[in-house]
């Protein structure tokens, strides 16, 4: 009834970008994507699924930095995120945000291959066959981040598509860099070499979860960038 009527005040707010200048930035097409598969887990798609939702529609603008921590914020019950396996120091550990990294690998696959330029990134400690070889990348709050340039002349978006896995189906992430083309980008990966033994660790403390070993491998990725007033650009 009445009592349940109110006054609002209205107010014309300009927008910080308009429609003109946006489209001025070029962003009209999937420049790279990248899709990644992982296995069932509640935890994961309740932290794949809300980390790939936070990150969804980022726009950087010539020059301007990605960073997944700044996007995301610390892994948490109040933000959203459910305890799941998580690595720290080389052993599995129950932690808030478990499959966050997913995300992370996702989004710097695309990135790599959009040829926008690396600022920080850091491969797991122990290597998941469902990422690539070599270009992979883990986050931690707060001391481990996800972080790129978008060092091109264009706008740049970086969109999510999320897929939730059931019980004996996979679930997906893709991630796709809406841009115009600028970087052509050439990457060509070496065999794996230098395979090192996994040790053995006896751990008896409280919460001790027993692992299977993992050996491990070194590799080379090198990627070549070329644009047309840059130059070429190579990172290994």
């Amino acid at each position: 009834g009445d009592a349940r009527t109110a006054t609002v005040a209205l107010a014309t707010v300009e927008p910080e970008l308009t429609t003109e200048e946006f489209a001025a930035l070029g962003v009209d097409r999937i420049v790279s994507s990248t899709t990644t598969q992982f296995p069932h887990a509640d935890y994961r798609n309740t932290n794949i699924g809300r980390a790939a939702a936070m990150i969804d529609n980022t726009f950087l603008a010539p020059g301007e930095t990605f960073s997944l921590n700044g996007i995301v914020g610390e892994r948490t019950a109040a933000n959203g995120f459910a305890v799941g396996w998580t690595i720290q120091d080389g052993r599995l550990k129950e932690d808030f945000g478990g499959g966050v990294s997913q995300v992370a690998t996702t989004t710097f696959n695309a990135a790599y291959k959009a040829g926008l330029e690396d600022v920080e990134h850091k491969p797991h400690s122990l290597y998941f066959d469902r990422y690539p070889a070599g270009v992979e990348a883990t986050v931690a709050w707060p001391t481990l981040d996800l972080k790129f340039i978008n060092d091109t002349p264009y706008g740049v978006v970086v969109d999510t598509e999320f897929g939730a896995s059931s019980p004996g189906s996979s679930g997906s992430l893709t991630v796709n860099i809406w841009s115009s083309p600028y970087w052509t980008v050439d990457v060509s990966t070496s065999g794996r070499y230098a395979p090192k033994a996994h040790g053995t660790v006896y751990d008896q403390s409280p919460g001790c979860q027993p692992q299977a070993g993992q050996d491990g491998f070194s590799i080379d990725v090198t990627r070549t960038r070329t644009a047309p007033d840059q130059g070429n650009k190579t990172d290994t």
